[in-house]
C-alpha cells in the first residue's frame, strides 16, 4: 500500500491556513467578547464552541484549493527516485489526515491507545498537583462517595468500586461520544498543518509552531473566561500555549505515528470527558485553580512533558508515519 506523501507546501500557503483560522475563529468568538457578563452568561456557549471548533477544519480545505494549483515540482520536487514508486500525491482527506482507515486494527489500536494514555495524564495529575500542594487532593474521594450515596439512597461503601468502574465507563463513552467534535481542530493543527511543517524544518519547529498558532487560535475564548476563569488575557494566553504546544506534542506524535488525526481527536475529547475527575478527587470546599492543577495547568503538564522529550530524543523515527 502506498502512503500518501506531505507536500512542500509554500510558506504563502501555510502562512494563509493560520491566518485563516485565526480569523474564522475570532469572528466566531467575537460576539461573545461584545457581551456584558450578564449576556455572556445566558448565551449558548457550546453553540459557539462548536462553531469555533471547525473552523481550523475549514482553513484546511481552504488552503488545500490553493495548495493544489500550484505544479506537481513545487510540492513533490523534494521526492527521490527511492521513493517514486510510493509516490502518491494526496486527496483531500488525506491532506486533513482523515484517511487512511486501514488497516483497522492500527487505527482501533492507537485510538484506544490515545484514550488510556489521556486518561491517565488527567488521573495522574491530580495527585501530583496534590504532592506540589496546587491542588486539594483527597484519595477517599468524598464529592464522589457523597454523590454515589446520594444516587443510591443509601450508604455506598460496599458500592464504591462497582460506582467507579461504572463512571469510568461514563468516561470512555462520553470521549468515544465527542470525537467528532475534536476532530475539526485536529483535521487543521494536526492533520494539515503540522506534517508540512515538520517535512519543511523537522520535528521541532513543527511541534513549537503548530503550539504557537493553537494557542493564539483560543484567544478570543480565553479572553471571556473559557479553561482559565477570572484570569488576566496575557496569563492565560501563555498557559494555553504552554498546554498547546506539550499536549500538542503528544498529539502530534499520535497524528503521526498512527497515520490519521483519530487517535488525537480521540485524546482530545478524553481531555474533555476526564474533567470530572478533577472533582472527584477534590476534597470537600476544595479550591481547584486551573492555572496551576489539573492537565489543564502547570502542574498537570510534568507528566506529559517527560513523556514528549523522551519521544523527541528519538524524533526521526517516532514522529514518522508508520510504514505499510
Amino acid at each position: 500500500m502506498t502512503t500518501a506523501s506531505v507536500p512542500r507546501t509554500p510558506l504563502v500557503i501555510l502562512s494563509t491556513f493560520v491566518v485563516v483560522s485565526l480569523a474564522l475563529g475570532w469572528l466566531i468568538a467575537t460576539p461573545l467578547v461584545l457581551l456584558d457578563p450578564t449576556e455572556l452568561a445566558e448565551a449558548p456557549m457550546d453553540a459557539y464552541y462548536n462553531l469555533f471548533m471547525l473552523t481550523p477544519a475549514v482553513a484546511a480545505v481552504v488552503a488545500y484549493l490553493l495548495e493544489r494549483r500550484q505544479s506537481v515540482t513545487t510540492l513533490y520536487g523534494h521526492i527521490t527516485d527511492d521513493d517514486a514508486d510510493r509516490f502518491r500525491p494526496q486527496k483531500l482527506v488525506d491532506a486533513l489526515g482523515i484517511t487512511p482507515l486501514r488497516p483497522v486494527g492500527r487505527l482501533l489500536g492507537w485510538s484506544v491507545l490515545a484514550l488510556l494514555i489521556f486518561f491517565v495524564f488527567s488521573l495522574a495529575a491530580l495527585p501530583l498537583g496534590g504532592l506540589l500542594g496546587v491542588y486539594p487532593f483527597d484519595s477517599s474521594m468524598p464529592i464522589f462517595v457523597q454523590d454515589l450515596g446520594t444516587r443510591l439512597g443509601h450508604d455506598p461503601t460496599e458500592f464504591i468500586a462497582t460506582g467507579l468502574l461504572v463512571e469510568a465507563g461514563v468516561i470512555f463513552g462520553m470521549a468515544a461520544a465527542l470525537v467528532f467534535l475534536h476532530a475539526g481542530q485536529e483535521m487543521g493543527w494536526r492533520g494539515y498543518l503540522y506534517p508540512r511543517l515538520q517535512q519543511r524544518w523537522g520535528v521541532l519547529p513543527a511541534v513549537g509552531l503548530t503550539g504557537l498558532a493553537s494557542g493564539l487560535w483560543y484567544a478570543p475564548l480565553l479572553s471571556v473566561g473559557f479553561f482559565y476563569d477570572q484570569t488576566a488575557l496575557f496569563e492565560a494566553l501563555v498557559l494555553m500555549l504552554g498546554f498547546c504546544t506539550i499536549i500538542g506534542g503528544l498529539l502530534a506524535w499520535l497524528r503521526m505515528r498512527s497515520g490519521s488525526i483519530w487517535p488525537a481527536a480521540f485524546a482530545q475529547s478524553m481531555i474533555t470527558a476526564a474533567t470530572v475527575l478533577h472533582y472527584w478527587f477534590s476534597e470537600f470546599g476544595g479550591n481547584i485553580d486551573f492555572r496551576m492543577a489539573t492537565l489543564q495547568g502547570w502542574s498537570g503538564w510534568i507528566i506529559p512533558a517527560v513523556v514528549l522529550a523522551v519521544l523527541l530524543l528519538f524524533r526521526k523515527k517516532t514522529f514518522a508515519f508508520p510504514v505499510r
